[in-house]
């Protein structure tokens, strides 16, 4: 059997590196710098379990001043990262409330060594209101045009189109739509599917079920084609005398996307003049009017190549119900 001095002496230079390492790193941790910092400006946020009610807007003060103490490195990582202070609500009991901030809801998240010195102010007021639930239809909001020689192909699909809102029901009982964020159709260059925020904005103490929604953009080359030879109708009332439009025939210049545009069956296109252009024409009377067009696919404009026509009343009147032959 080994005596205790030669246990000791067994493997002494390893032992001794180990005993080294020890002091060294010891020494380190002594002698890294312990710092205190301000953290101005830290949010607060209040989560409430109690699904009956939620906070009818932001707390007041909605932000808190934190003195923190620790290692330097640690408070500085920290800083880079951000933190918070999340208040946890079980139950309401009132609806204007002064809650005391506790230490522990401070976001210190896995940094070691950290401690909250102080919180400024101490205590925040929350107000809370019943909630409400309700399904709202989701609205798009299109600024700007697509880039030139493009065209929409088809209208523009947005999923979902309907999201769960929860919140103050003062505030989502009066919701009509939820509005996505202004989407800029000129930064478009092909189809494909984009992502856009909902646009919360107005809706404190309110949550969304979705943040975000996705639209579903179809573009195609711009074309434009030429239609010879549409006929006109002048639409009278009944029992007034024929009208005559000049000319009875007119050209219609289509653009849009080349699918739309291409299969487009002229027999479609109606160019007409509404009887209300009409009324009080007396026999032989002529008169300059606007003309519609009817049939054209969304998405496609149709440009008449004479906006305005001429017509005559005949001089012939058309026989009213009761007249003698």
């Amino acid at each position: 059997m080994a005596t205790p001095t030669q246990s000791l002496a067994h493997n002494w230079r390893l032992k001794l590196s180990a005993l080294g390492l020890s002091v060294f790193l010891w020494a380190l941790v002594q002698g890294e710098p312990s710092n205190q910092e301000i953290f101005a400006s830290v949010p607060v946020t209040v989560e409430v379990a109690d699904t009956g009610w939620t906070t009818s807007g932001a707390p007041n003060p909605s932000t808190v001043e934190l003195r923190l103490g620790g290692p330097a490195r640690e408070i500085i990582r920290l800083a880079r990262e951000g933190t918070s202070i999340r208040i946890p609500v079980g139950s309401v009991g009132s609806q204007d409330t002064v809650i005391v901030l506790r230490r522990e809801w401070v976001e210190l998240g896995q940094r070691s060594g950290l401690s909250v010195e102080s919180m400024s102010p101490s205590t925040i007021r929350v107000s809370f209101e019943e909630a409400q639930t309700r399904l709202v239809p989701v609205a798009l909001r299109l600024v700007g045009s697509v880039r030139d020689r493009l065209a929409l192909a088809a209208p523009i699909e947005v999923s979902p189109q309907i999201i769960r809102v929860r919140g103050p029901r003062s505030r989502v009982e009066v919701l009509d739509s939820l509005r996505l964020e202004a989407f800029d159709l000129s930064d478009v260059a092909r189809s494909g599917a984009f992502n856009v925020n909902v646009d919360t904005t107005g809706l404190p103490g309110a949550s969304v079920a979705w943040t975000t929604a996705t639209m579903d953009v179809r573009v195609e080359d711009m074309v434009e084609r030429i239609l010879n030879g549409i006929s006109v109708e002048a639409i009278v009332s009944p029992g007034e005398a024929e009208v005559i439009p000049d000319p009875a025939a007119i050209q219609i210049r289509l653009a849009g996307a080349r699918t739309l545009v291409t299969s487009l069956d002229p027999a479609r296109l109606r160019v007409w003049v509404p009887p209300e252009h009409l009324q009080g024409m007396v026999p032989g009377e002529v008169r300059v009017v606007n003309v519609r067009i009817e049939g054209v696919p969304a998405l496609v404009t149709a440009i008449p190549g004479n906006d305005r026509i001429t017509v005559r009343r005949t001089i012939d009147q058309v026989g009213l119900p009761g007249d003698p032959p």
